[in-house]
């Protein structure tokens, strides 16, 4: 089954040089000057910690490498988010039900977009079977050829060109495209990836209520 998904657009953040003295003797110019570390810090995201550098730029030039990561893990520390508990934990402790139920949903949302593309085109599949000529040489000379006795003009050509890849698929036993603007038009559309990743998400945590929910019915803690 073949899925397309929409590509997204990737950020590129831009990135500051920041320079080290020398952890041997800092405070000295022939250290500055030839016994430097380099690293560089995204300034995309995080601006609390770019607030903290603009006001302690001019020191950075004397302070070594060793010094800088020490404040560095201490801004981390001091900024880390809270975590919260999570509140699946005594239903799916190792999370398999929630695996379960993702891959589950995910899985049946495509099968469900390859029997809806089957069901749009079953009437031409059985047209093409039962032809007088070869079936694959009938749907080619229907909706490819105009000079075939066969061709059908009053097809749109993007819809023809779909009615004959979703056929031959059909016919030779192969994935139907799950991308068909046509077959899948009464049923929502297309989804992207994303879609069908928030409908399985949304899928485990409807499952895992329901199991708290269950088990606070049972009484149990």
């Amino acid at each position: 089954m073949n899925v397309i998904p929409d590509s997204g657009n990737r950020r590129i953040s831009s990135m500051r040089a920041v320079h080290f003295a020398s952890a041997e003797d800092k405070n000295t110019a022939a250290a500055q000057s030839s016994n430097r570390d380099q690293v560089t810090i995204s300034q995309e995201g995080r601006d609390s910690l770019e607030a903290m550098m603009d006001r302690t730029v001019e020191q950075l030039s004397a302070m070594t490498k060793e010094e800088f990561m020490n404040m560095l893990r201490q801004w981390q520390s001091e900024n880390q988010p809270k975590l919260e508990v999570d509140p699946y934990r005594k239903v799916d402790p190792d999370g398999s039900i929630a695996r379960k139920t993702y891959f589950e949903s995910y899985l049946g949302q495509l099968k469900e977009m390859e029997e809806t593309v089957k069901s749009y085109y079953a009437d031409a599949y059985k047209e093409a079977v039962s032809a007088p000529i070869n079936s694959l040489a009938f749907i080619s000379g229907k909706y490819l050829s105009p000079w075939s006795d066969y061709y059908d003009p009053n097809i749109p050509a993007k819809e023809r060109q779909w009615t004959h890849s979703q056929l031959w698929a059909m016919l030779t036993d192969s994935n139907v495209a799950l991308n068909d603007p046509y077959a899948l038009a009464a049923s929502g559309g297309t989804k992207t990836v994303d879609e069908m990743d928030e409908i399985a998400r949304q899928a485990v945590k409807d499952r895992l209520d329901a199991l708290i929910k269950e088990r606070e019915n049972t009484g149990q803690s």
